[in-house]
């Protein structure tokens, strides 16, 4: 049935019917139902106008997306399967179980594969309104690392579950990370090509070392050379693009969450109208000597950039400030952030920056924010078992009542809810 309906199918229907399905008011987690049948129509009925020249150099993002699913597929083809199949022949050989337990170990690496993808591919997808893939594909990474972490779990168990059980748990976790595989190289990188510049690739390659690599070492530094960013200077918007832009802006329009003002009838201007205004005549950009020589003054007191750059790199909680549009605006650039963040979030759809599964809860929020009904929200997690996070969201808003946005505050309090007793500042 697929041969015969999809014979000529390309990468610009696919993703248009998905966005069509999302823009009509289908979740994106339902579309990830479809994703295997999605990359089997694929496999056999790419047109060949859609193929994508290889990203061959060393340390170009493209490259080390594709050396990590090189290992990948190694790791399982090569060691994990055939270590399944001797240790299920013969069970009582603990040199495949032990076998099998470290390669689990390994995939569960893939982490940092993923992450790199969702915190940097996908705001570039953004930029050229290319949501809809990234919405389905980041529930299914969601969904991968469950997989991986329900296999491993089971071989390290004690005692062992059936065989047979542990079986189906690597072979389902297995064959969707190759699935996954096949999807960024066939699908998401294409798709990309026929939007994304040299600078765009090189603004990604400086901020992966920051969120890790996947089995390999970190690659060579990598920088497009002048010809190829003249080269990428010329590249005119494809129709797939065009057609992608022209769907994520009608998307945006039913998806808009607009501030109620009814209970402010004396407002005059929205926050962006006077800032607007004010920016007609101020300037827009200034040049400044030096970090220590802008001072920002406060109601209690007064600092300059320096001592807030400083300030925000020692404070033990991350900060995200959202607009009020609803747009990632700046974030706190701590060392020891709980989760990543990246400069590709900033002007990206906070909606966007989420996994499907968390979509709803963050709409949820922002609409009480804009409605006045809600001020504060709050969230605790174990992360990974590892550490206890608490999470916080708070409604911003100017001496008018007006809102400005949502202000993110993240905490890892593993430590604070291990404190007993006392210790006072004179005792040291």
């Amino acid at each position: 049935m697929f041969d015969d309906s999809f014979s000529s199918v390309d990468v610009s229907e696919i993703t248009s019917a998905e966005r069509e399905l999302i823009a009509n008011g289908l979740n994106p987690m339902e579309i990830q139902n479809l994703c295997n049948v999605h990359a089997a129509v694929f496999k056999g009925s790419i047109t060949d106008n859609q193929t994508t020249p290889a990203f061959q150099k060393p340390g170009h993002p493209v490259s080390t997306m594709k050396l990590e699913n090189l290992v990948i597929t190694s790791l399982i083809n090569d060691e994990l399967l055939p270590c399944l199949k001797k240790w299920q022949q013969d069970g009582k050989n603990e040199k495949y179980l032990q076998r099998m337990r470290s390669a689990l170990k390994d995939l569960l690496k893939i982490d940092k594969h993923y992450t790199r993808k969702e915190n940097l591919i996908f705001p570039l997808m953004d930029k050229y309104g290319i949501t809809a893939p990234p919405k389905v594909m980041w529930g299914v990474d969601d969904e991968i690392r469950g997989w991986i972490k329900d296999a491993n779990k089971m071989v390290n168990s004690k005692p062992l579950p059936d065989k047979y059980e542990i079986e189906r748990s690597i072979e389902k976790a297995t064959k969707e990370v190759l699935e996954m595989i096949f999807k960024e190289e066939e699908i998401m990188i294409p798709m990309l090509d026929e939007v994304a510049t040299p600078e765009d690739w090189y603004a990604i390659a400086k901020e992966e070392p920051e969120l890790g690599y996947t089995l390999i070492s970190q690659p060579l530094p990598w920088k497009p050379t002048a010809e190829e960013i003249a080269e990428g200077k010329k590249k005119q918007p494809s129709s797939v693009a065009q057609e992608l832009n022209q769907m994520a802006m009608n998307l945006a329009k039913t998806q808009d969450l607009k501030p109620k003002s009814e209970s402010k009838p004396k407002k005059k201007m929205s926050v962006h109208e006077r800032i607007a205004q004010r920016s007609k005549t101020e300037p827009t950009s200034l040049e400044f000597p030096s970090l220590d020589s802008i001072n920002v003054k406060f109601d209690s007191g007064t600092l300059n950039l320096a001592e807030l750059t400083a300030l925000f790199k020692v404070l033990p909680v991350d900060l995200t400030l959202v607009d009020a549009t609803d747009h990632v605006k700046w974030f706190s650039n701590s060392p020891d952030r709980v989760f990543p963040r990246t400069k590709a979030v900033i002007g990206r759809a906070v909606v966007n920056c989420h996994p499907p599964k968390s979509v709803d809860k963050v709409k949820k929020i922002l609409a009480d924010f804009h409605a006045g009904t809600s001020q504060k929200n709050e969230f605790w997690i174990n992360l990974h078992g590892k550490i206890f996070v608490y999470i916080r969201y708070y409604a911003l808003h100017d001496e008018d009542g007006n809102y400005l946005g949502c202000l993110e505050v993240t905490q890892n309090v593993t430590h604070i809810r291990g404190l007993k007793g006392e210790k006072k500042l004179l005792n040291g």
